[in-house]
């Protein structure tokens, strides 16, 4: 007994090293930041200690938001060494891209050195994936192989039981043990093992063999089950985890899982842009507006005078859409048509329009037509990666008869999307063009990363060019 009070004693709280992880690497980023001007640049250091100091701020914020953007810290017990280290790599990018963004707008980049700036973001991330393999690999299979690790047995094998048996067996450094099975009546554990018999008779195995841990991953419509359970357990000391099979409304409904109030809620409709996630939504938009528009605007300017040299009229042409939360917003394209109509009753170009430019031709089958969009991303009326906006009368007209066609009112609209990388562009020709791009929108809004707004915009540049 004296034995597993001392174990118990120093076992580490493992649920800590999301906090722990995010201090250390805003800490050891900064710590390296400064070694490094101290060693390379001493001269700098000492007469530029002001400008240093805020440097190290900044590397803070960012980092903080960076890290969070890349994913560093989301289902960081889940993932690998390989692929925590990936998105380490991905986030320190992001620092360095934001610090460049940053230092060119004040003007502030020449006061600081290359050389120092440049070892920090190699050095840095190979600190922290060295950091990384320790914790993991070294720290924690010693701490736990020293007799430490709690013993757990699994009540349910169906999938999720299955799941999470999986993953205590990769994960050996979390420091739990499986050691087996109850299922259900002759079932026999589905066949996994050991199977330490049917559930009824775990709370008497649990008294007997010093068990310490029990996952319930049982369905929620066994609750006559799950109550005579907890009472049966309530003589012990044993800790009691219950994993309700939530995936099952996520496939049904599309939700999310929240917390609200203390209590747990299944979010049927919501926006994934809400809190943080809104913030990164927006720095990323106004990041890569701000570099493209920079990279793009001498060919605006081309643009511009191909069509004030081919046909009467303004250059830009601004038509009403529905934007966030159905809300009208003006939408900047390049002019390519001989007409400027708007509002409700304009009819959407088809293939051979005559309303078409042969200039404007030219512009659409190359979508060089939507440049001017980046400059409604800097307005904050639509974001890079999104749903496509489409014409007012269109909306009306699909709103009514295709389901969940407003859900794609819960995010900004983009200049390009999941749909259109994956064909949903041009013309639409029936209601089953319009339901396979409405399908595909609502997927993005369920599963947007950053990663998966970088991966659209690669695609979407790689296709524009092979069209080429």
């Amino acid at each position: 007994m004296k034995g597993d009070i001392m174990k118990n004693k120093f076992s580490f709280p493992i649920e800590m090293l999301g906090p722990f992880h995010k201090f250390l690497d805003t800490a050891l980023g900064a710590g390296i930041l400064l070694f490094l001007y101290s060693a390379f640049s001493p001269g700098s250091f000492a007469s530029r200690s002001p400008q240093i100091a805020l440097l190290i701020i900044t590397s803070i914020v960012l980092t903080l938001i960076c890290f969070h953007v890349a994913g560093v810290y989301k289902n960081w017990a889940g993932s690998d060494i390989v692929s925590e280290c990936n998105h380490i790599v991905v986030a320190v990018l992001f620092v360095f891209a934001a610090m460049l963004m940053l230092g060119y707008a004040f003007k502030v980049s020449s006061i600081y050195s290359r050389r120092v700036i440049l070892l920090w973001f190699f050095v840095w991330p190979v600190i922290l994936c060295v950091e990384r393999f320790f914790v993991r690999k070294i720290f924690f299979q010693c701490f736990f192989k020293s007799g430490m690790s709690k013993k757990v047995v699994i009540a349910g094998t169906g999938e999720l039981g299955i799941a999470l048996s999986e993953w205590i067996n990769e994960n050996s450094w979390a420091g739990v043990v499986v050691e087996g099975f109850f299922g259900r009546g002759d079932e026999e554990c589905n066949g996994l093992s050991p199977c330490l018999g049917k559930i009824v008779d775990l709370p008497r195995y649990v008294k007997d063999n010093g068990i310490q841990l029990v996952y319930l991953a049982l369905p929620m419509r066994e609750e006559p089950l799950l109550n005579d359970l907890l009472r049966a357990l309530e003589d012990s000391t044993v800790q009691v985890y219950f994993f309700p099979d939530m995936s099952i409304f996520k496939r049904l409904m599309g939700g999310d899982i929240a917390h609200v109030a203390g209590q747990t809620a299944i979010m049927l409709r919501s926006s994934p842009f809400e809190g943080m996630n809104g913030l990164v939504k927006r720095i990323e938009d106004l990041l890569l507006a701000m570099v493209i528009i920079i990279l793009i605007s001498p060919l605006m300017i081309i643009i511009a005078l191909g069509i004030k040299l081919t046909s009467k009229g303004p250059v830009l042409f601004k038509q009403w859409r529905y934007g966030l939360e159905g809300e009208p917003f003006q939408i900047y394209k390049f002019r390519t048509m001989k007409v400027l109509e708007n509002g409700y009753d304009f009819v959407p170009a088809t293939e051979g329009d005559s309303r078409i430019t042969k200039f404007g031709l030219f512009l659409r089958k190359n979508s060089l037509d939507e440049l001017p969009q980046f400059l409604n991303v800097l307005m904050g009326s639509m974001s890079i990666v999104g749903p496509r906006p489409h014409a007012v009368k269109m909306n009306e007209e699909y709103r009514t008869h295709i389901s969940g066609y407003m859900l794609r009112h819960i995010s900004k609209p983009g200049i390009t999307g999941l749909a259109q990388i994956n064909g949903c562009r041009g013309e639409i020709r029936s209601d089953e063009d319009m339901k396979r791009r409405i399908s595909f929108d609502i997927m993005y809004l369920q599963r947007w990363s950053v990663f998966l707004d970088l991966e659209i915009i690669f695609k979407t540049v790689f296709k524009l060019a092979w069209r080429q």
